[in-house]
């Protein structure tokens, strides 16, 4: 079972994932940008690691490298080394889940949902460059505007995200076993 909570130490909103014998705490901080990942350690080491002091933690970072050239993001390597020491403790486990390219690329492994979004017949999508480059293409061609972001919610939310799963490198199997394990019982 998860379910939405309050945590008042913090005063944000995460997840309980509860079994019998487990229950994880989910928190979620998304920087929006690459260049402010190093805050991202500050808000774990204050609100999560001083506030739950004895805790078993693991972090995703999750990201996408923008670049099909790129192992990692442009995020300067160094940086990734001082954000992990800044995570690094006892106790804390940090996990990567990165999409080689753009998190475009991920939706494009649901073109039926795409489709359907914009209600249209299921079809094939053309490749017109990368992954954002092809969406925007294809939203256009069909009298629509395809938004990044925050604004591209809606079009998430319709896609299948066990398609996406199935069919991603991404081992998203690691979120299931670390914040659902009562899922995998």
């Amino acid at each position: 079972m998860c379910e939405q909570n309050f945590f008042e130490d913090v005063n944000e909103f995460g997840y309980i994932s509860k079994s019998d014998w487990h229950e994880v705490e989910i928190r979620m901080f998304n920087v929006k940008t690459v260049t402010q990942i190093t805050n991202s350690a500050d808000w774990f080491n204050n609100q999560c690691k001083k506030k739950r002091q004895g805790i078993k933690w693991t972090v995703f970072l999750c990201y996408d490298t923008d670049s099909h050239s790129r192992d990692v993001t442009k995020f300067y390597e160094g940086d990734w080394e001082r954000l992990r020491q800044k995570l690094g403790a006892r106790n804390v486990t940090v996990i990567d889940l990165s999409v080689h390219a753009m998190i475009e690329d991920l939706f494009l492994l649901d073109e039926e949902g795409i489709c359907s979004y914009l209600g249209i017949p299921s079809q094939m999508i053309p490749k017109t460059g990368n992954a954002k480059r092809t969406l925007k293409d294809f939203f256009r061609n069909h009298k629509n505007t395809y938004h990044e972001g925050e604004k591209a919610k809606d079009l998430m939310w319709a896609l299948d995200k066990d398609k996406i799963i199935k069919h991603s490198d991404i081992q998203f199997s690691q979120i299931e076993e670390k914040c659902f394990p009562c899922l995998i019982e």
